[in-house]
């Protein structure tokens, strides 16, 4: 008998051990439960109470007990339960560190290669500039009417302010204009 209530409270665990056990047996012990017989003492015969009403208190201390020790039970799966959703949360946790890890590693390798490319575009048009600053200043001025306004206003940016006042002379009233606003609204270099 002490054998059937001693075990579902050290099963609950995934691996009981002697600790377990022991701790079991202690508290059914504390309890009121012999161990020596190897049963437990459930009620005594009917012959041990003097009273109707003290036979109704060990009933109830019984039944107290019972209730305890299936709350014990719940407490320990809860438990249990508590610890495997901890562990899962800790690992979820882990992997989403991972992932910022490898997203900030993605982003300074994004952010390089775009800064590689601004310095490439820079390059372009400080050679492109230097193309037309060699040019026939009308025909550098025909070939930057047709670009973008932008890339014009970057382009003579970077050439030398009198060989830029050449290809500007060569351009349209309006073109004229338009591109030095913007070469006005360009960020210093």
């Amino acid at each position: 008998m002490f054998y059937r209530l001693i075990m579902p409270v050290t099963m609950s665990y995934h691996n009981p051990t002697a600790l377990h056990i022991i701790l079991a047996i202690s508290l059914f012990a504390s309890l009121g439960y012999q161990t020596s017989s190897g049963a437990a003492q459930e009620s005594p015969p009917n012959s041990e109470f003097s009273s109707v009403e003290e036979r109704r208190l060990h009933v109830r201390i019984i039944e107290d007990q019972d209730s305890l020790i299936d709350e014990k039970k719940a407490l320990v799966l809860e438990e249990a339960r508590l610890e495997k959703l901890k562990a899962e949360i800790d690992a979820k946790l882990t992997e989403i560190d991972s992932k910022l890890a490898q997203m900030e590693a993605q982003k300074k390798v994004l952010e390089a290669l775009l800064e590689e490319k601004q310095r490439d575009e820079q390059q372009r048009i400080e050679n492109l500039g230097k193309i037309y600053e060699n040019m026939d200043p009308l025909l550098a001025a025909e070939a930057v009417s047709d670009l973008d306004r932008q890339v014009a206003a970057a382009i003579l940016a970077s050439m030398k302010p009198r060989s830029a006042a050449k290809i500007l002379d060569g351009l349209s009233r309006q073109q004229a204009a338009e591109i030095s606003k913007l070469f006005l609204e360009m960020p210093a270099q």
